[in-house]
């Protein structure tokens, strides 16, 4: 999650430059796609070319959103709300699968009222040309979102990138829904709604379970194999405990137990520690902050903390490792 495949995403301000840079660049594209295709719904009547646009809007409209949530996220951190702002991108992505989940529902009940009702399709050499334009246009516009998603460690852009994805299969759908009702088979435009739809839906399910992933706090495991690592590679260092990490936005904040020998004075346990986090920060872009908690070695095996160890209980499983 954020920075995949050993990708180091760009974090900090350079980041939100690039993320809006990406999201006015995509907004304008599908907004102009989104209607010019909804003038061609008008005059052709197609019910797939309908699902389209709708899906198109509906980029647009997260799209919009996103930028909102990086401009927000780019307040400094106060009193109150200590770890910034960066949150509001993954409450964005929610945003955004609403978005996804609305739009399809929506064509699925467009298709259902074409497919039941008289439906016939008028300037279908048209509606073929603007479900090419969409099918072009989004794919142009995904595969930027998500190169550019994955650059930054931003979910919600990936997120939205896959729903631009959905659109140009969705446009390629459209266009072969036409191409049936051109040779006679009218029935064919519906159908392909509901073809648009089930695509929708797939992608709906794909987004959602990675940005709540994101908002569960889950992380990529290589990145807690990369933190420990790091830890393990610092001199004065001779055990690793509890590791943790969570992403809020773009930004990973990181905290993990060491031990050290324990008859190093107070400075020189605090100057292991510093390496550690020096050592994690330049080994992991898009870290933010590193807590390190350095325990006497001796102590380290057993319990280093025999008073505070069960305040609050810590969920553990069945062989007593803390989860």
């Amino acid at each position: 999650m954020g920075g995949r495949h050993g990708v180091a995403p760009v974090a900090g301000p350079e980041g939100t430059r690039v993320g809006l840079r990406v999201i006015w660049i995509s907004a304008v594209v599908l907004a102009i796609t989104a209607a010019a295709q909804f003038v061609v719904v008008a005059l052709t009547g197609s019910a797939a070319l309908f699902a389209d646009a709708l899906d198109n809007l509906g980029d647009v409209i997260t799209t919009i959103a996103l930028a909102l949530a990086f401009l927000a996220a780019r307040r400094a951190a106060d009193q109150r709300y200590t770890f910034g702002h960066q949150r509001l991108e993954d409450l964005a992505g929610v945003f955004i699968v609403l978005v996804i989940w609305t739009s399809a529902g929506l064509a699925a009940w467009g298709a259902y009222r074409k497919l039941l009702g008289a439906h016939e399709v008028s300037a279908i050499a048209l509606g073929m040309g603007a479900a090419a334009l969409g099918a072009v246009g989004n794919e142009a516009v995904a595969r930027y979102k998500i190169s550019m998603g994955r650059r930054i460690g931003s979910e919600p852009l990936i997120a939205d990138g896959r729903h631009a994805r959905t659109d140009a299969l969705a446009s390629v759908a459209a266009f072969a829904g036409l191409l049936g009702a051109q040779v006679g088979f009218v029935e064919a435009d519906p159908i392909a709604a509901f073809v648009i739809t089930i695509a929708i839906l797939a992608i709906a399910w794909d987004a959602s379970r990675h940005v709540f992933a994101r908002l569960l706090d889950a992380v990529d495991p290589e990145i807690v194999g990369q933190v420990e690592h790091c830890a393990r590679e610092t001199a004065g260092v001779m055990d690793v405990g509890r590791i943790q990490a969570r992403w809020a936005g773009r930004s990973l904040y990181v905290s993990l137990t060491v031990a050290a020998d324990g008859e190093l004075s107070l400075a020189d346990a605090h100057g292991v520690a510093e390496a550690v986090h020096h050592h994690i920060i330049h080994d992991l872009p898009g870290v933010a902050q590193v807590d390190v908690h350095v325990d006497p070695w001796a102590a380290h095996a057993e319990r280093a903390h025999p008073s505070t160890a069960d305040h609050p209980p810590v969920p553990r499983d069945d062989h007593g490792h803390p989860h």
